[in-house]
């Protein structure tokens, strides 16, 4: 069972089905914030600076707006981004009752490295009532903090073999299967075991 407050992470490589299984999940949560790095959203309010992103949460909190999705289409690539990401983790942090959705998080994080407010928001964020969402097409290269406080856990097709052993210290086993996985069909991994399931979870 998934709760208001758990991180999950959805990876595979690309056209397995994760950004479908992605935006399926996130229908749990009426309140979100989505970091869209690869301009993939056109629903919900759009913005595309730190300056409409903060002016659009200040009015959510302002009329205590109960439902939105807020696509922020970040540019990975722009000089200050490793700043102006940090500053949108601490906003969704103090904002609280959201989900936090995190297309493609190796742009933002790495092995050995994770931005501190992404870091809080990991550790501390369900005392805010925060929820976390990651994809990733690269696991490989997903910091181990994520992968141990994601209670939920989906991994479609991979085929890169750095990747297949990243995910067999904690798939055991059943890392074995993903290379011939079907489309849209994936293990999920959560406390209560491992599973295989279809993309309309």
């Amino acid at each position: 069972m998934i709760k208001s407050t758990d991180c999950l992470l959805v990876m595979g490589r690309r056209g397995c089905g994760k950004s479908y299984l992605s935006k399926n999940l996130q229908k749990m949560w009426p309140r979100r914030v989505i970091i869209d790095s690869l301009n993939e959203y056109n629903e919900g309010e759009i913005v595309h600076s730190f300056h409409e992103f903060s002016e659009a949460l200040k009015h959510y909190k302002s009329v205590s707006q109960n439902e939105f999705a807020l696509v922020y289409q970040f540019d990975p690539e722009h000089e200050e981004s490793e700043e102006l990401f940090n500053q949108i983790m601490r906003l969704c942090y103090y904002f609280g009752n959201i989900q936090v959705v995190i297309e493609e998080v190796q742009l933002y994080s790495s092995p050995h490295f994770l931005p501190k407010w992404l870091k809080n928001n990991l550790l501390i964020g369900r005392h805010q009532d925060l929820s976390l969402l990651f994809t990733s097409q690269r696991p490989g290269e997903v910091n181990k903090t994520i992968i141990s406080q994601c209670a939920h856990i989906f991994c479609g097709q991979i085929l890169e073999g750095n990747d297949l052993r990243y995910v067999s210290s904690f798939l055991n086993e059943d890392a074995s299967r993903l290379s011939s996985l079907p489309e849209r069909k994936f293990i999920y991994k959560s406390d209560e075991g491992i599973a295989e399931i279809s993309n309309n979870f």
